[in-house]
């Protein structure tokens, strides 16, 4: 039997799968987590909270990351 056969064999695209639902379960917390902050963030103001929640809304991932080191980091 060769190597790849036996990779294949124990599992190996099982734990392939399961690591690609956790990256995806740990993207998708950030987003809540930052989403949740956009709405209860009182230095900002409501046109630029509508702003980036439509914006959190349409390309999730990427403005929740430009929004944690533009405007949540200046909160704390």
């Amino acid at each position: 039997m060769s190597l790849m056969a036996s990779l294949l064999f124990l599992g190996i695209p099982i734990l392939f799968a399961l690591l690609l639902i956790l990256i995806g379960l740990a993207i998708l917390a950030f987003e809540i987590m930052m989403f949740i902050d956009v709405i209860s963030n009182p230095k900002i103001s409501d046109d630029r909270r509508l702003a980036w929640i439509i914006g959190m809304l349409l390309i999730h991932p990427i403005v929740a990351i430009v929004y944690y080191f533009t405007d949540r980091r200046g909160r704390y």
